[in-house]
């Protein structure tokens, strides 16, 4: 099945680069504190990928498409929260359990992504390491939406907390 396969290769370059293996079982926002930003709307690439983020309904549907095989893809269902004047995107990929926490900067030009996940975080943090079938060990956060809230919160300005790889892709015209 293709689509497997692309997300058992993207989890495992996830993992590799220390980008987005810190999941959480509950997510970051709720129906009341979720929030829309039109500036993140529309098509956006970088050399090796292309980013098509949607609003529908009361969530972004966003796409990820490689740029050297147009037949791979993943979807994620994205909700947008602001925390500490910060906005967050919880990510959940399509069919898959766990929830993905990274900060988001926009402007008119350019998105600025950066996981909210590193070695440092990660020594600071109540977690389990989970066994899985596909990637082995994954870091999982147990705690509940309001405690994830007030992780994030306590680590919104602290540059350790994220990945040192933030992703950056320009605005496709």
């Amino acid at each position: 099945m293709p689509h497997a396969r692309v997300l058992i290769a993207l989890a495992a370059a996830l993992v590799a680069t220390g980008c987005g293996d810190l999941l959480s079982l509950h997510a970051l926002f709720t129906p009341q504190n979720q929030v829309f930003d039109a500036a993140i709307e529309g098509r956006w690439q970088n050399p090796d990928n292309v980013l098509l983020v949607e609003r529908s309904g009361d969530r972004y549907d966003v796409v990820l498409q490689s740029q050297k095989d147009s037949a791979e893809n993943v979807k994620y269902e994205v909700h947008l929260v602001n925390i500490d004047g910060i906005h967050f995107a919880d990510l959940l990929p399509e069919d898959q359990i766990g929830h993905m926490f990274l900060r988001v900067q926009a402007t008119r030009e350019q998105l600025h992504l950066a996981f909210l996940d590193s070695e440092w975080l990660r020594k600071r943090v109540p977690h389990e390491d989970a066994d899985t079938n596909r990637i082995g060990k994954q870091a999982v956060l147990t705690i509940s939406t309001p405690q994830v809230r007030a992780m994030v919160a306590k680590y919104a300005r602290e540059p350790k907390a994220y990945d040192e790889h933030e992703v950056v892709f320009d605005r496709l015209k």
